[in-house]
């Protein structure tokens, strides 16, 4: 059963990223991601988006790398409201005595680019 809410918690919270993500994140992406940019362990407020899928015409490669903390900066602004507003319908809605709840965002980058993974704290409230 755990499984399946993990299925329709990343289901729900990818959909609504991709559907108000700015264009010019979208169209970093690289082909082969189709549609999952978060994952994470979701019970545990532990969210992960690897910043090596934003790939494509090798912009992780030439780009974000060299730059790494500006653009997981950029894309967490991006990304705050749109995770906030979802999580917020998903799990405040279900149980009147949860009144705050906090996930841990990490950006990370390929491993063998050796960076260190960037983490935010998002208050849903």
């Amino acid at each position: 059963m755990l499984n399946l809410y993990r299925q329709l918690i990343s289901n729900t919270l990818n959909n609504t990223i991709f559907e108000e993500l700015s264009e010019e994140w979208i169209e970093r992406l690289s082909p082969e991601v189709r549609n999952e940019i978060v994952s994470g362990f979701f019970n545990a407020g532990i969210l992960t988006i690897n910043m090596a899928d934003f790939n494509r015409n090798d912009f992780y490669d030439r780009v974000i790398k060299n730059k790494f903390g500006q653009y997981c900066e950029s894309l967490c602004t991006q990304l705050t409201p749109i995770i906030q507003k979802c999580l917020r319908r998903m799990f405040l809605g279900f149980n009147d005595n949860l009144t705050e709840y906090k996930v841990v965002l990490f950006m990370e980058g390929k491993e063998e680019d050796h960076l260190d993974a960037v983490k935010y704290t998002i208050d849903i409230f």
